[in-house]
């Protein structure tokens, strides 16, 4: 009757408790103190702590306003112990955080572990353990547990949404660079105080960077960085050689991206779900806001040429080969300033001509201004205007106006863009001012073109096979799927390859997946493409091929494999493909079915091509 009467109780509190948490004020330690009076109240339970389960972590209930939940636990520590309901285990490892607990309650229902509460405890709490009500009362704290948690969270999803919506006000009420990265670092700091931070901008930056400030070096930057600026995407990395783990967020506008946020703490981390979003969010408007403001402080520089410079640099900021971004940028010079011929040379061993130059600087007559300006611009980086050219050479010469521009990336002229005309003084002081500030903003245009180029390459490709890389291979296929008619996909597996290694080591084992990826570039040639698809399996796609004519594609590889690798190695093969008649195979299902039929190829000899066919399936799942 006793523990009746406390269950009754208890059940009281509980009804009121339901009443308090929809109140504004009530939060995680006004149920936490709600809990603790109720605790000591019934039980004489003496030093609560309520840790509650939230993204992989036993996170502590905040005591008061001034605790920040600084005691985290990871949960694959405990889980065990959890499952196995080892109260004494689960004891030891919070009592470095407080050596006065004894004893342990996993909240739970039905195997759904909503938390844990740590106490000392007391004979009358020994004493209700045994009755028939304790089952009620873990009932009773499991509904209690899980309405605060989903209550606090949305107090927080509302709470991040006002932080975000003033991000939004902050980043967009100026127009100035500088005070929009002051801006980010302070916010930075604000919203992620317990990390380190680094901003890394791409390298069109004109102002002094402050600190935590880097310019974007696409040779050495760490590889999250990398493909977070490539991919536009959050990237998490392990950077096991300083002990960091860090988390990388573009820092996006509509038009491109403008370099990397990188926050980062030592040790293995897991960065939580909010954390991600406010710093996706951030990277997101500082990007908008950025770009926002160059184009602003470029529209005032440039007023007069405004609408010329828009329509040029609208299609120079599309996505873009540096062939088409060449081809484009010499149409619009010639139709602004109609030279009688136009270069556009890239320095490196040799001036070499590209796409853009009229045929008269690839005739030998036009070494006297290539000699000339290229020389010029191996001692400075300073545009060259000259009215008349025929009073700097003894020789005749057909130009007499030139206008030669450096194109600049990374502080160093990379090239230069040259006109010409027939006519002394032909160009204009004013088109002279105007061809610097098209040439500027095209090596902007430029640099990001090779970088993302150069960028994307390295992504794309595998860095050993120099085939392509499995995402890139991915990403083919599904679009392929969507256009074509039929496809054949392959998946190769090198046999015994641990043998190789084993016996002849791993360098000699990388010459050897070297060689089997040349030979199945060289036998794919154009008709598909090749990848890696992780360790010793290759993969090769034939998009619109036969499933005959691709056996034998398979056949020749595999027979030059056999014949010409040292030491030698075969290859096993799983084949599958799509048509008409196979509309309902995705590209998912495509690599399943290979994987199925290269598993039969394996347990069937090895050394052979096999096609996926219905049965496999079931050796698949073996």
């Amino acid at each position: 009757m006793r523990d009746q009467h406390i269950m009754d109780a208890i059940k009281g509190h509980i009804l009121d408790l339901w009443i308090e948490i929809h109140r504004d004020g009530f939060n995680t330690f006004s149920y936490y103190s709600y809990l603790n009076e109720l605790l000591y109240q019934q039980f004489q339970l003496k030093n609560v702590e309520y840790y509650f389960i939230e993204e992989k972590q036993l996170r502590k209930l905040r005591h008061h306003q001034q605790d920040f939940q600084s005691h985290h636990i990871a949960l694959d520590c405990i889980l065990t112990h959890i499952q196995n309901n080892s109260i004494h285990h689960l004891v030891s490892s919070v009592q470095i955080h407080h050596p006065e607990v004894n004893d342990a309650l996993i909240i739970r229902q039905k195997g759904d572990v909503e938390g844990v509460l740590f106490f000392t405890s007391s004979p009358k709490w020994e004493e209700f353990k045994q009755s028939d009500y304790f089952a009620e009362l873990m009932e009773s704290f499991y509904e209690s547990a899980r309405t605060i948690k989903q209550q606090c969270q949305n107090r927080a999803e509302n709470r991040l949404n006002k932080e975000l919506l003033k991000m939004t006000e902050l980043f967009h009420s100026t127009m100035n660079v500088e005070h929009i990265i002051d801006a980010l670092l302070q916010e930075l700091e604000s919203k992620f105080p317990q990390y380190e931070h680094q901003l890394i901008l791409s390298n069109d930056q004109e102002h002094q960077l402050p600190k935590n400030v880097s310019v974007y070096d696409y040779i050495n930057e760490r590889p999250a960085t990398t493909e977070s600026f490539v991919s536009g995407h959050l990237v998490h990395e392990n950077f096991e050689e300083h002990g960091l783990t860090s988390l990388c967020a573009p820092i996006k506008g509509r038009q491109g991206t403008y370099g990397v946020i990188r926050i980062e703490k030592y040790g293995k981390y897991q960065f939580t779900e909010y954390d991600e979003r406010k710093l996706s969010f951030l990277g997101d408007t500082s990007g908008k806001a950025l770009e926002n403001a160059k184009l602003y402080g470029q529209s005032h520089r440039l007023v007069s040429d405004l609408q010329f410079i828009n329509e040029s640099f609208h299609d120079l900021n599309m996505n873009l080969s540096q062939k088409e971004m060449l081809e484009y940028l010499s149409k619009q010079i010639s139709k602004a300033f109609k030279p009688s011929e136009l270069a556009v040379v890239f320095m490196n061993q040799r001036l070499e001509m590209e796409t853009g130059t009229t045929p008269y600087f690839y005739s030998n007559e036009s070494a006297v201004y290539l000699e000339y300006i290229g020389e010029h611009f191996s001692r400075t980086n300073e545009p060259l205007f000259v009215a008349d050219f025929q009073e700097l050479i003894d020789l005749e010469i057909p130009y007499a106006s030139l206008m030669a521009v450096p194109i600049i990336i990374r502080e160093k002229v990379h090239g230069f863009v040259l006109l010409v005309h027939e006519e002394a003084y032909y160009f204009s002081f004013d088109s002279y001012k105007l061809i610097q500030s098209i040439i500027r903003h095209s090596s902007l245009a430029i640099s990001n073109v090779i970088l993302r180029e150069q960028l994307q390459e390295m992504v794309n490709r595998d860095n050993l096979t120099k085939l392509f890389a499995r995402h890139y291979l991915d990403s083919f296929v599904e679009k392929a799927m969507y256009i074509d008619r039929q496809g054949v996909f392959v998946l190769f597996d090198i046999d015994d390859f641990k043998q190789v290694n084993d016996k002849f080591g791993h360098h000699q084992g990388d010459r050897v997946l070297e060689h089997v990826a040349k030979i199945i570039q060289e036998e794919v040639g154009e008709c598909g493409i090749g990848a890696r698809w992780g360790g010793e399996e290759l993969a090769v796609y034939l998009p619109n091929n036969q499933l005959l004519n691709s056996q034998q594609i398979v056949a020749r590889i595999s027979q030059r494999i056999a014949t010409e690798t040292v030491p030698k190695v075969t290859v096993s093969a799983g084949i599958s493909y799509w048509n008409h008649h196979r509309k309902h195979v995705t590209y998912q299902s495509l690599f399943k079915e290979a994987d199925a039929a290269l598993y039969f190829a394996k347990g069937n000899g090895k050394n052979q091509a096999q096609i996926y066919t219905k049965k496999m399936e079931i050796k698949e799942s073996l």
